[in-house]
Parts: C-alpha cells; sequence; structure tokens
C-alpha cells in the first residue's frame, strides 16, 4: 500500500484475514489516514467488512473512520458509514450527528446506506444521531424534527402521512426509514404508507424493505414476505454507491 499503490483485492483481504487473527486494530489508523486514495478505499472496505465481533473494537480509529465521511469517493464515503454503525459509543454523539447528515448527500447509494444505517441502529445512536445533526445544521430538517417531533423514534399513524409528504425531501427520506425501522415485526400499514409517496426515492425504499435489504433478520412480517414488491427494488442504489 506505497504511494503507488492502485488496489489489490488479495492483499485487502489478508490483511482483513490478520485482523481476524488479533492484529491490533490501531494499525487500520496509518490506511485509513493515507494520502493515496486507493488505500483509503481499501482501509475503508476493512472497516465495513469486519466482523460484528470486532466491529466494537475499531472505537480505537473511529475518528478517522468518521473522517472518511467527507471523502470525495462515493464507495469510502458509503463504507464508512456501515463501519461506523459498528464502532460508535454514546461519546460519539457528533459523529452519529455528522452519518445522519448524509441523508442529504448528492448521490443516492450513499443516501441509501444512512436510510439502512436508521433502519439497524440501536435507539440510542439513533437519538444521538438526529439531535446532533440538528445541532450541527441548526437551520435543517433535523431541527425541525426535534422540535416538532419528540417521538420521532416510533411515528404515529397521524403523524407519518404528513412527514412523508413533506416539502423537505431530507424529512420524507428519514420518516420513510423511521416508517420500515423494525419493532421485531415492521409495521405493514407504515409501509404501506411509504409505498404511497409521490417521491419515486422514498417508493424504492419500501420496496427494498419488501426485498429484505433493509431490516436484520429478527425482524419479519409475514404479509410483507408473502406479498410482491409494489416498485421495481433499488437494491441497486446500494452498489451505485460503491
Amino acid at each position: 500500500m506505497a504511494p503507488g499503490f492502485e488496489g489489490d483485492s488479495g492483499l485487502t483481504f489478508a490483511l482483513q484475514s490478520e485482523f481476524h487473527k488479533g492484529f491490533p486494530l490501531e494499525n487500520l489508523r496509518p490506511l485509513l489516514m493515507s494520502g493515496n486514495i486507493h488505500t483509503q478505499a481499501a482501509a475503508a472496505f476493512l472497516v465495513a467488512e469486519i466482523s460484528l465481533r470486532l466491529s466494537f473494537n475499531m472505537n480505537c480509529v473511529v475518528a478517522e473512520i468518521a473522517d472518511l465521511l467527507d471523502s470525495k469517493v462515493v464507495r469510502i464515503r458509503f463504507d464508512a458509514i456501515e463501519a461506523l454503525l459498528g464502532c460508535t459509543t454514546p461519546a460519539d454523539g457528533t459523529i452519529l450527528g455528522r452519518v445522519m447528515l448524509r441523508l442529504d448527500d448528492e448521490r443516492a447509494g450513499v443516501r441509501w446506506r444512512v436510510v439502512q444505517f436508521i433502519c439497524l441502529a440501536e435507539r440510542w445512536q439513533l437519538r444521538l444521531a438526529v439531535e446532533n445533526a440538528a445541532a450541527l445544521r441548526p437551520v435543517s430538517a433535523f431541527k425541525t424534527l426535534v422540535n416538532a417531533y419528540g417521538h420521532y423514534f416510533m411515528p404515529n399513524a397521524k403523524d407519518l402521512p404528513r412527514l412523508l409528504a413533506h416539502p423537505d425531501a431530507v424529512l420524507r427520506r428519514f420518516a420513510a426509514a423511521v416508517a420500515i425501522r423494525p419493532r421485531e415485526v415492521i409495521v405493514e400499514r407504515f409501509v404501506a404508507m411509504v409505498e404511497q409517496s409521490d417521491d419515486a426515492e422514498i417508493r424504492n425504499i419500501a420496496a427494498d424493505c419488501r426485498q429484505g435489504y433493509l431490516r436484520p433478520t429478527y425482524a419479519i412480517g409475514p404479509s410483507i414476505l408473502k406479498r410482491a414488491p409494489a416498485e421495481p427494488s433499488k437494491g441497486e442504489a446500494q452498489n451505485s454507491g460503491r
């Protein structure tokens, strides 16, 4: 991974194996901070792919991973969001806020990754992400969300249609993500509300929920599993983010 390095999947997977064998995760730091964009991309892939057993231990390099959220490379931003889901702690509120602000990213694939983050995040992660996004960007949809909806973790049937039809696209995306966020069993009527949106990106979030891209394995809904998607899935948004 010297200055001329342009990417080598074999080398990257070999290094990943060493981390799983106990190679100190602190050694990711020079790779994450490398001036070589290919090395940074390899490091971002590594932190996204490291097993759940080790992900929390990556908090030692959480600041360096967070810096990748500002990368000009879409794939690097995409992988950094996935990594931060597993390695952040309650002390990392500002970093979680920065993740949430990427719901306004210029690339649909990165926005999709934030939607996935919202679906899979712990409750404390989601709360800190929204509150810190509002603090980082006071004139934003997140400030509106915090001020107007104290129960944004689980919008009720009255508020959800208003949020899904909101003029601000960020609020619409957030509402769609929270609507399909698992409560052990996904709420079918909330998913149906998302499917009725006039915004194609919002409808695709519901389609990806039905396809299983945006929910953990423990969260199922029998009606969802049996029903065909209302719109063609946009799971490929995941690949376009890379």
